[in-house]
């Protein structure tokens, strides 16, 4: 999360587009920053979303699943 201006209502849909820029974008970027995070998020089946917050700014939503398998647990015992 920030605290800076966020995005345009009508932007929030497209952000993770690819090549998209914000109508007040600053120059010198190329709209693939959060498109390639979703990308990678996907890979691993997840999801991503963002939202303005109410005071300021925008705040990302980032869920990638875990199954306990994937977990390198050691028994007390074998400590």
């Amino acid at each position: 999360m920030d605290r800076g201006p966020g995005f345009d209502e009508s932007e929030l849909n497209f952000v993770f587009d690819k090549f998209y820029r914000g109508k007040d974008a600053k120059a010198g970027g190329t709209g693939l920053g959060l498109s390639i995070v979703k990308g990678f998020i996907t890979a691993m089946g997840g999801t991503i979303s963002v939202q303005n917050r109410n005071n300021g700014g925008a705040i990302f939503f980032i869920k990638i699943p875990l199954r306990i398998s994937d977990l390198n647990f050691k028994k007390i015992e074998d400590l």
